[in-house]
């Protein structure tokens, strides 16, 4: 760091901000107040993170406007106030420190200097009067989860959320969490697959009540899980904002505009299923995926009798098969679906010992029909999660891989 030269007149101001903490909690919240930092901010200010004392503890606040975090520690405070440092360069120096306890403090020129036993060094900040103000504070909260099982949920339904902005006026980007008298239900799609989890312990809401949660909003939930531990999370809104608060930790984030597609009627009902091995499904769609060098990779499923067959191949170079023993007492039935929709959605899965996929009767007739079929665990889930995963044509031809889109 290049040396600061710091005038009489600094000298002699009157300290604004000082307190002093342990090193370990200062870089566990700065880590996690990153996750909010705007990575190349068109306002310079959103690249900071704010430093201000409540009480007998410093919060420590990130926002890019659509989403703020603040993270509440204990230290000691020696005179309340608050300053806005980089955030990335402030982490990356806190990280280089031994373990013990540092002391922060600023003057008027917001000028941080920064000590640990031999160590002294001077960092500049701006005042805590420029940070962007966060979203009104949240007096509604309308529910509580076990973090546990919140990650859970989220991670049933994340591989298949969709692009944000895929179509005019559909929240495609966004999760749909309801909550019900029942229990919670959270689903998502991108119109290849759709993804449906529930819990249906604990939560309950007096009427159905749809939020959508947008999948940055989501990541950064999974990633604060491990420091909130088994604090419950709690959820509330209000007019403009959807909040979380669980221990420490408050996140916000923006509230989307838009509405998610109704999926109740899409999903199908069928008579026949197919179940077979998770982990040997999962196995066998690894292996056969590497077999179509196509950009859009696709396996063949073949069920006759007995015999499931599995297929992959690029014409006229590689080929691969696999088969499964099944019982299935519907007709020949042949689709193709996409082998990333696949390695998807059975990850998730693999609580349970096997898979079943459901093939309703109009699946067999080919892609005008739209039915998508069904993929869910045979038991040993929690969250009885079902995916939809729409199936295209047996004969692909290089415009159809190109152009075909299955619509939810």
């Amino acid at each position: 760091m290049s040396p600061c030269y710091i005038s009489m007149r600094d000298m002699l101001e009157e300290t604004q901000f000082a307190v002093r903490i342990r090193r370990a909690n200062l870089e566990s919240a700065l880590k996690s107040a990153q996750t909010c930092v705007a990575g190349r901010p068109a306002v310079p200010i959103l690249g900071y993170a704010l430093l201000e004392t409540e009480g007998d503890n410093l919060s420590i606040r990130s926002t890019d406007l659509t989403q703020s975090l603040r993270v509440t520690i204990p230290c000691t405070v020696e005179k309340p106030g608050a300053v806005a440092l980089r955030a990335r360069r402030f982490l990356d120096f806190v990280g280089s420190l031994a373990q013990g306890e540092v002391s922060l403090s600023a003057k008027g020129n917001s000028f941080v200097a920064i000590s640990m036993g031999g160590l002294r060094a001077t960092m500049p900040g701006l005042p805590g009067a420029n940070f962007p103000a966060s979203f009104v504070p949240c007096t509604e909260w309308m529910a509580r989860f076990h973090p546990g099982a919140l990650a859970g949920l989220i991670g049933r339904v994340l591989p298949t959320i969709g692009e944000e902005n895929e179509e005019g006026g559909l929240a495609l980007g966004c999760a749909l969490l309801r909550l019900t008298p029942a229990g919670v239900l959270m689903v998502t799609t991108d119109r290849y697959r759709m993804a449906r989890a529930e819990m249906r312990t604990g939560t309950p809401s007096p009427e159905d009540r749809d939020i959508l949660l947008p999948r940055r909003l989501l990541r950064t939930l999974l990633s604060l899980f491990p420091v909130i531990g088994d604090a419950p999370v709690d959820l509330g809104l209000t007019e403009k904002a959807i909040f979380f608060r669980g221990g420490s930790y408050m996140l916000a984030a923006r509230r989307v505009a838009g509405r998610f597609p109704a999926f109740e009627p899409v999903i199908p009902s069928w008579r026949y299923e197919v179940v077979v091995p998770t982990s040997d499904m999962l196995a066998a769609v690894n292996r056969l995926s590497g077999f179509d060098d196509n950009p859009v990779a696709m396996i063949l499923f073949d069920i006759q009798g007995h015999t499931l067959e599995l297929r992959a191949r690029t014409p006229g170079a590689y080929e691969a098969v696999e088969q499964f023993s099944v019982e299935w007492p519907g007709a020949d039935t042949r689709f193709c679906l996409r082998a990333h929709c696949l390695l998807s959605c059975l990850p998730p899965l693999r609580c349970a010992e096997e898979v079943v996929f459901g093939i309703p009767d109009r699946a067999a007739g080919g892609p005008q029909e739209r039915v998508p079929i069904a993929l869910t665990a045979k038991a040993g889930d929690p969250y009885d999660s079902l995916y939809l995963l729409m199936p295209t044509a047996v004969t692909r031809g290089a415009e159809e891989r190109t152009h075909a889109r299955a619509t939810f």
